[in-house]
C-alpha cells in the first residue's frame, strides 16, 4: 500500500521509510552530522523492531518504543560503561522524530512516541575549566611547528568564541573577517547563522595561522576550509576533539576536556567576570536564556559581587555608608 506526501510515494517499508526521512534531513539542509546519527539509530531501532517480530511501521505502538528506551538504559559501550544520559536522549529524540514525519507524511495515524518522557541531567556539563587551566590549555600547543600555530588558533577560537564543535569544523575562509574582528557562524543548531566578536589573542593567533600554518598545509588552491590536516584536507570533527584532549593532557589537566569544555568555560568566565546573560545568549547561539543558565555554571559568591558591583540599590547603599565614614 501507498500514501502520498509531499508529491511523493511513501511506500511502507522500514527500509524506504528511512530513505525518505534521510533525504528530508537532507533537503532541509541539516548538518552531516544529523544525518549520520539519523542514518545509524534508525537502522539499530528498525533492528529492534524487526526482532519483536514487528513487519509493519503502522504497527508500531509505545510498548515497542519504551521497551527500546529500556534497553538503552541497560546497554554497555564498548569501554563497558553504560550508555550516557545525553546519548540516550540523542537517540530517543532522533526516534521521535523520525515518527513525527511519518505523522505528518500521513504514513500512520497515531505517533507511539507521544507519551516519551525523555531522560534528562541535572547539570551540563559534567566538568568546568578554571581560567588558570583554560590558559595553560590554549599555550599548550607548540608555537615553531605548522600544526602547533593551528592547535592553537583551533584552541583560542574554540575558547575565545564559545563554538560548538561543527561550528568550528565549517569554517571556512569567507567566514573570518579578522579586519572587522568577526567569524560567521554558518549553520549552527537549529540551522541558523550568527555572527561573532573575535578578539584580542584569538585574532593574534588566527593572523599567526593564516599567514605562518595554512600556506604550510595547503595543498589545493581552491581548499576553502580554514582549518586544514597535515594532507591538506578539512580539519573533521572526531581530530578536533583528539587534540583538544591531547594538549589537554600535555598541559597536565586532569579532568576531561572536550570543545565542548572550552565553551562551557568560555560562557562560565564571561559571567563570572560581569557580562550580562542575555550578551552571552547570544554568542553561544541560543534560542532560549534558560538554556544558556543551564549552560553557566555561576558559583553563588560570583554572582554575589556581580550584584553588589550592578544592584542600583546597592550602589546607593554604598555611596550613604561611603558619606557617613568620611
Amino acid at each position: 500500500m501507498r500514501t502520498r506526501a509531499g508529491g511523493r510515494s511513501l511506500v511502507r517499508s522500514f527500509e524506504r521509510l528511512h530513505q525518505v526521512f534521510l533525504d528530508d534531513i537532507k533537503a532541509r539542509w541539516y548538518s552531516k552530522h544529523l544525518h549520520k546519527q539519523a542514518r545509524n539509530i534508525l537502522i539499530r531501532f528498525l533492528t529492534h523492531l524487526r526482532e519483536k517480530r514487528v513487519r509493519d511501521i503502522r504497527a508500531v505502538n509505545e510498548a515497542h518504543v519504551f521497551a527500546w528506551a529500556r534497553q538503552l538504559a541497560q546497554q554497555k559501550t564498548a569501554k563497558g560503561e553504560p550508555y550516557s544520559v545525553a546519548t540516550q536522549r540523542t537517540y530517543l529524540v532522533l526516534i521521535r522524530r523520525f515518527f513525527r514525519y511519518l505523522l505528518r507524511a500521513g504514513v500512520i495515524l497515531e505517533d507511539p512516541t507521544l507519551e516519551l518522557v525523555l531522560p534528562r541531567w541535572k547539570k551540563l556539563p559534567r566538568a568546568v575549566l578554571n581560567e588558570g587551566q583554560a590558559r595553560r590549555l590554549v599555550a599548550a600547543p607548540s608555537s615553531w611547528t605548522p600544526l602547533g600555530k593551528r592547535d592553537r588558533a583551533i584552541l583560542e577560537t574554540l575558547y575565545g568564541c564559545a563554538l560548538r564543535v561543527s561550528e568550528c569544523e565549517r569554517l571556512d575562509l569567507t567566514d573570518l573577517d579578522l579586519a572587522k574582528g568577526e567569524i560567521l557562524v554558518r549553520n549552527g543548531k537549529g540551522r541558523k547563522d550568527r555572527v561573532v566578536p573575535v578578539v584580542g589573542r584569538a585574532v593574534a593567533a588566527l593572523e599567526l595561522h593564516l599567514t605562518e600554518a595554512r600556506p604550510e598545509l595547503v595543498r589545493d588552491p581552491r581548499e576553502r576550509a580554514l582549518f586544514l590536516t597535515r594532507h591538506g584536507r578539512r580539519l573533521g570533527i572526531q581530530v578536533i576533539q583528539n587534540l583538544v584532549r591531547n594538549h589537554a593532557r600535555a598541559a597536565g589537566i586532569e579532568i576531561r576536556v572536550s570543545p565542548h569544555t572550552l565553551r562551557h568555560g568560555c560562557a562560565t568566565h564571561l559571567l563570572q567576570g560581569g557580562a550580562d546573560i542575555r550578551h552571552v545568549q547570544k554568542l553561544l547561539g541560543h534560542a532560549s536564556v534558560e538554556t544558556t543558565a543551564i549552560y553557566t555554571n555561576v558559583a553563588p559568591t560570583d554572582l554575589a559581587r556581580v550584584m553588589a558591583k550592578t544592584h542600583p540599590r546597592e550602589k546607593t547603599w554604598k555611596r550613604r555608608h561611603k558619606r557617613q565614614g568620611q
